[in-house]
Order: structure tokens, then C-alpha cells, then sequence
């Protein structure tokens, strides 16, 4: 739609530049125009009529001029009025008032000029449907829209009214300098951080939790491993599969989502082109690519095929059928767009999820969300809600970036602007990154806050609910996620290779990172865990079974006040395998239950445990439920 968008300031600067040429028009028509008199003209009259000689030269001299006034005749003929008025008496001659005539020519040109106005309107209407204008006096783009249809208007009206060039000069200079005034005004006064400190840090409010009792001990088996940029390889793969869906259709952002208590990245598939639309646009694209972001099982589900009906209203549509127009022109035209998302409700039926702001400190600073519309992709339906009113399924309610900038603001201008510029006591900011998580069944925006110039060190995560804003801060000192990574790759020394942006996670009270390592296909290559406050304390595998259970024996041996040592008689035992690991678990006592990873321990260790009989003692050291040590007896 960019070209669109370009077409239509393009018919605005062609009505600019006739404009400049009514200019010119009315400027020549002003300085050739004569005086405005009555003046007389040659009428029907009979053949015979006496006259004198200087009536004769009078009728002589309008046979050649057509038209002339009395003080024309009088400067070519030297007569006087009364031999002008006898030949008006005897009908050879007769009187035009040119007053009438002016003011039926008026009356015309303002007529004209009116429609002009309509006119020069709905090509502003016309050049809008491109352009998107937000009809919001807190933005300066409608202040220069509105400024140039005045002029414009004001051009044509003043050539078809006559208006004199100084007045069309006062009212574009004068429509044109207010504009310029106002835009400045807005720069420097209009909602400036350096005059609204306070309002700016009280955007977002930020409360201190801890971090061990608010975030839930990691389930290792509910671990996503699937991030956006192997989503998005996954999905393409997929694609793959369906060669006719693929040659015309892509996928486009993928989306966080809690569908059916899991974690899901989902995709719509969008045209690949305007002609795509073209042949598409009645019935619409097939559907959305869903990626279960823990298994990594990825489907397409084909709206088409199951439904008949595809989604009309995408954001890759064209015209009516375009998004974000659609949306503008159903009631979002006076709020700033800050992202779309695309979500599927319960139903599997697919949506997308608008997020509108509008700034709400004095005049055009500190924007926050204050609509979202949420639009069925298939039928159109619109549905605006408040940030508190959208449905339950609906999780993209505030923008991440925006979320992450409030963030910012609250974190350095606690102090006020000048401190936050020089001397940057207490100022902190959001690390380089962010990432889409889940906890207790909620998803947030997750990012590091570090002291202001801090590049390696963390003071600890901020977790920021993405349908409510509430943000959380869990304090403690720690590497940041960049650091994380880069000690990440140091563990396996291959080319070519990255790692996904870490997830925080509770592993026995412990903040922890879980990062995969990725080779360059985007295939998971080692899963790893690392203390976030001790990075050498961290454990790799090649899955996560593994590299949990090193990370907890390296975390027990850091920590010898986390274990815990058991004793008593075997009385259950069962096994199973997980990602080609054998996994046991023990009953201790008719008590209790652990687990031992066979992974972990050598070949002395799992004989001996091997060699164990229901009955028997069996003493070790736990770490939560997991055993990370076996005791041998002699």
C-alpha cells in the first residue's frame, strides 16, 4: 500500500502546483482589469432616424469599438452626454449597467467556487484513503493536512471570486506560518520529558517481588524450545508441504499465544503480491501455521477446505480489504497504531489483535494504549474494546516495544530529566532484548534491567503482563542475557552456531537461564542451563533431560546447603525413556519419589544402583527431587 499511499501525495501536490497557477491567473487578471462603468453599445433601430454630424461620428466610432463608455466616447468624439442620451431616446444606442452583470458573474464565481471547494474535499478524502491521517489535533499530521486543503481551497475560490492576490497572499502566508507556530510549539512544549519527568516515570508501575515464591520451580518437560527464529523455519518447511499453498501465499509475523493451556507460536499466511490478491481476494487466503513452541509440532490449518472461507481482512490484502484500512475507517481513524498481532480464540478462529495509542501526557507526550480493536479475519467483524474490556483468549493487549520504552522512562526519570542526562544517579535501563514467556499460566514480556553504562551485570528481570501491563521486578545481581549467551557459545566449539535469547526459569530457588544452542539450519544442537548469578555453573546436553540434571549436579556441588541427603529401604522402581534417556523413578520409604537420570552418573554408580532390590537401603544426595549423588556402600 506504500505506492497507494504515494499516489495520493502525489494528486496533492498536482492540486498544489494548479493552485500555484490560480495565483498567477488571479495576480494578471488583477492588474489588467479595467474600471468597472456602465457603457454603451449599438441597438436595433430603424433605417431612417436624423441625427447630426456628431451623432454620426458617435455611431461611426462604436461600429468599430463594439462597446464603449461615455468617457471613451467622449475622449474619441469630444460630445456631450445630452448627444449620447438622444441616441439612447431615438434607439440607436443602448445603456448597459454593468452592476447587474458584475453581480450575476459573482454570484456565478462563487457558485463555482463552491464546488470547487467540494471538489478539492473529496480529493482530500480521496487522497486520505492512502495516506491514513490521524483527525487528532494532539498530532501535527493533521495540522498540515487541514493547512493545505485551506490553501488550496482558498486558491481556487479567490480565482473564480476575483479575489485580490494580497488577500490570497495573507490567508496562505497566514495558514501557512500558524501551521509552522503550532508544529514548533508541539516540538518544544508538547509534552516534553524535560517538562514531564514525573508523568512520564509514573506511565508504568513497577512493583519488587521475589522472584523464588512469584515464579514456579521449572517443569523441564514444559520448556519451550522453540523460539521465533526457528518458528519461523518450521514454518517454512511446512509451507513446503504444500506447494500450491506455497506459491502464493507466505507466512507472515508469528504471534505468542496460550491455546489450550499451551505455549504456541501462530502465523497467518498472507498474499505474496498485489496479483496474488487479485485472484485470491474473494475468497481470501487459506489460513495460519500453529507451532506448538514445546514439542515443535507445526500444522496449517486450511480455513479453506474445513470452512470454505478464507481470511479476507490481512494485512498483505489491498484496498477495502487492507488491514489497517479497514480498521481506520470502522473507527480507529484518531489513535496511533502501535502493532498488530495476529491470535486465534478458542475456536481455533483466527483474529487479529490492533493495538491503538494516544499520547496522555499534556499534548502529544507519553503515549499508552487506549483502544484495541480486535478484527474477525474471515467476516470483518470489528470489535473496539478497552485495554481492561477484551476478551479472556486475547493476550497481545499492550505492545512490547512500547511496554519496554515506559519501562525506560520509568527506570531514568525517577530523579527527574537532569539527573537522568548527567549525573545518572540510580538511573536504570532495559537490556538489549527481550523475550515472550510463560508463568503460571500468563504470558509476559521478559527483559534484564541494569545500572545506566552497565553492559555485563544485571540488578535483576522484569516480567510485564501482556494483557494487563502489571510489571514485576525480581532483584538480584546476575549476568545479563548477552552475557549468557556469549558464555553459551563458549561451551561448544563449533562455527557457524547461536543461540536462542535465554528464558528465565526457577530451578530450586535459583534464578536460571535456559538457552538452546543452534547450528546453522536452526536445528537445537545443546540445550543449556546456567545460573544467572554464576555463569560457570551451568549445565549442557544434547537434550533437556540432560542438561538439566548436570546443571543440578553442578548447582548441588556450588551449594552443598541445597542438598539433602536420604536414606532409607527401595520400595518402588519404574522406569521410562525421555528423548532416548532413561529415566528412573524411586520410591524411597513408601514415602517419597525421585529421580535418577542414568545420564548422570558413571558406570560404578548405576551398578550399584542397578544391583539394588526391593527392600534394600538405598542413601543419597537430592537436590529438590532429583538425585545428584549415590552414596555406595562398601
Amino acid at each position: 500500500m506504500a505506492v497507494l499511499g504515494i499516489l495520493g501525495i502525489i494528486i496533492i501536490f498536482f492540486l498544489f502546483s494548479f493552485a500555484y497557477n490560480s495565483f498567477n491567473w488571479t495576480k494578471k487578471d488583477y492588474e489588467n482589469e479595467e474600471p468597472q462603468e456602465d457603457y454603451y453599445v449599438i441597438d436595433d433601430f430603424p433605417d431612417q432616424v436624423e441625427v447630426t454630424v456628431l451623432q454620426k461620428e458617435i455611431y461611426n466610432y462604436l461600429l468599430l469599438a463594439k462597446r464603449a463608455t461615455f468617457r471613451q466616447l467622449e475622449l474619441a468624439t469630444d460630445c456631450e452626454q445630452k448627444d449620447v442620451d438622444n441616441l439612447v431616446f431615438l434607439g440607436v444606442l443602448k445603456l448597459v449597467e454593468v452592476q447587474s452583470t458584475i453581480k450575476q458573474k459573482k454570484l456565478i464565481n462563487i457558485g463555482i467556487g463552491i464546488a470547487v471547494i467540494i471538489g478539492i474535499a473529496l480529493a482530500f478524502y480521496a487522497a486520505n484513503y492512502y495516506l491514513m491521517v490521524r483527525i487528532n489535533l494532539r498530532y501535527v499530521g493533521i495540522l498540515f493536512y487541514g493547512g493545505l486543503f485551506i490553501v488550496l481551497a482558498t486558491a481556487y475560490f479567490g480565482k473564480f471570486v476575483q479575489m485580490r492576490q494580497k488577500d490570497l497572499l495573507f490567508v496562505t502566508f497566514g495558514v501557512t506560518g500558524l501551521v509552522m507556530l503550532t508544529v514548533i510549539f508541539y516540538i518544544i512544549f508538547g509534552g516534553r520529558t524535560y517538562f514531564h519527568a514525573q508523568a512520564y516515570s509514573e506511565l508504568i508501575t513497577v512493583s519488587s517481588e521475589t522472584f523464588s515464591s512469584d515464579v514456579k520451580t521449572v517443569n523441564v518437560n514444559t520448556l519451550p524450545i522453540v523460539d521465533k527464529a526457528y518458528g519461523e523455519k518450521l514454518g517454512s518447511l511446512k509451507l513446503g508441504e504444500y506447494p500450491g499453498i506455497g506459491s502464493e501465499f507466505e507466512a507472515g509475523e508469528y504471534s505468542d499465544i496460550i491455546y489450550n493451556g499451551e505455549q504456541y507460536l501462530v502465523a497467518p499466511l498472507e498474499y505474496r503480491g498485489i496479483f496474488k490478491w487479485f485472484n485470491n481476494n474473494d475468497i481470501g487466503t487459506p489460513g495460519y501455521i500453529m507451532i506448538n513452541k514445546v514439542t515443535a509440532d507445526t500444522t496449517l490449518v486450511n480455513l479453506r477446505e474445513t470452512d470454505g472461507q478464507g481470511m479476507i481482512y490481512t494485512p498483505s490484502a489491498f484496498f477495502g480489504q487492507d488491514l489497517v484500512r479497514y480498521a481506520y475507517f470502522n473507527g480507529m481513524y484518531q489513535y496511533r497504531l502501535e502493532q498488530q498481532f495476529f491470535e486465534i480464540d478458542d475456536d481455533g478462529n483466527p483474529y487479529y489483535v490492533l493495538q491503538y495509542s494516544v499520547p496522555t501526557i499534556f499534548i502529544n507526550g507519553g503515549r499508552d494504549i487506549v483502544k484495541v480493536a480486535v478484527v474477525n479475519a474471515i467476516t470483518g467483524e470489528i470489535g473496539i474494546y478497552d485495554p481492561d474490556d477484551v476478551p479472556s483468549w486475547v493476550e497481545s493487549v499492550y505492545a512490547p516495544d512500547l511496554l519496554l520504552t515506559q519501562l525506560n522512562y520509568w527506570g531514568s526519570l525517577q530523579d527527574g530529566w537532569i539527573n537522568s542526562i548527567f549525573t545518572q544517579r540510580g538511573v536504570l535501563q532495559p537490556s538489549n532484548g527481550k523475550r515472550t514467556i510463560m508463568n503460571d499460566g500468563e504470558l509476559y514480556y521478559f527483559t534484564g534491567l541494569t545500572s545506566a553504562g552497565s553492559d555485563e551485570s544485571t540488578i535483576g528481570f522484569v516480567y510485564m503482563n501482556t494483557r494487563t501491563k502489571e510489571t514485576k521486578l525480581y532483584e538480584f545481581p546476575g549476568a545479563t542475557e548477552q552475557a549468557a549467551m556469549n558464555k553459551a557459545l563458549t561451551l561448544l566449539p563449533q562455527n557457524n552456531i547461536s543461540t536462542s535469547f535465554p528464558i528465565p526459569i526457577n530451578v530450586n530457588d535459583t534464578p536460571t537461564y535456559f538457552i538452546a544452542i543452534k547450528g546453522e539450519d536452526g536445528r537445537i544442537l545443546r540445550h543449556v542451563f546456567m545460573s544467572v548469578q554464576e555463569l560457570e555453573v551451568n549445565g549442557m546436553g544434547e537434550t533437556k533431560a540432560k542438561a538439566y540434571t548436570a546443571y543440578l549436579q553442578r548447582l548441588g556441588s556450588t551449594s552443598t546447603s541445597d542438598l539433602v541427603e536420604i536414606s532409607g529401604p527401595l520400595t518402588d522402581r519404574t522406569s521410562y525413556v525421555l528423548e532416548g534417556n532413561t529415566i528412573y523413578w524411586i520410591e524411597i520409604d513408601d514415602d517419597e519419589w525421585y529421580i535418577v537420570d542414568v545420564s548422570s552418573f558413571d558406570n560404578t554408580d548405576m551398578m550399584y544402583f542397578i544391583s539394588l532390590e526391593i527392600g534394600d537401603t538405598f542413601t543419597g544426595n537430592v537436590q529438590g527431587n532429583t538425585v545428584i549423588e549415590m552414596n555406595l556402600e562398601e
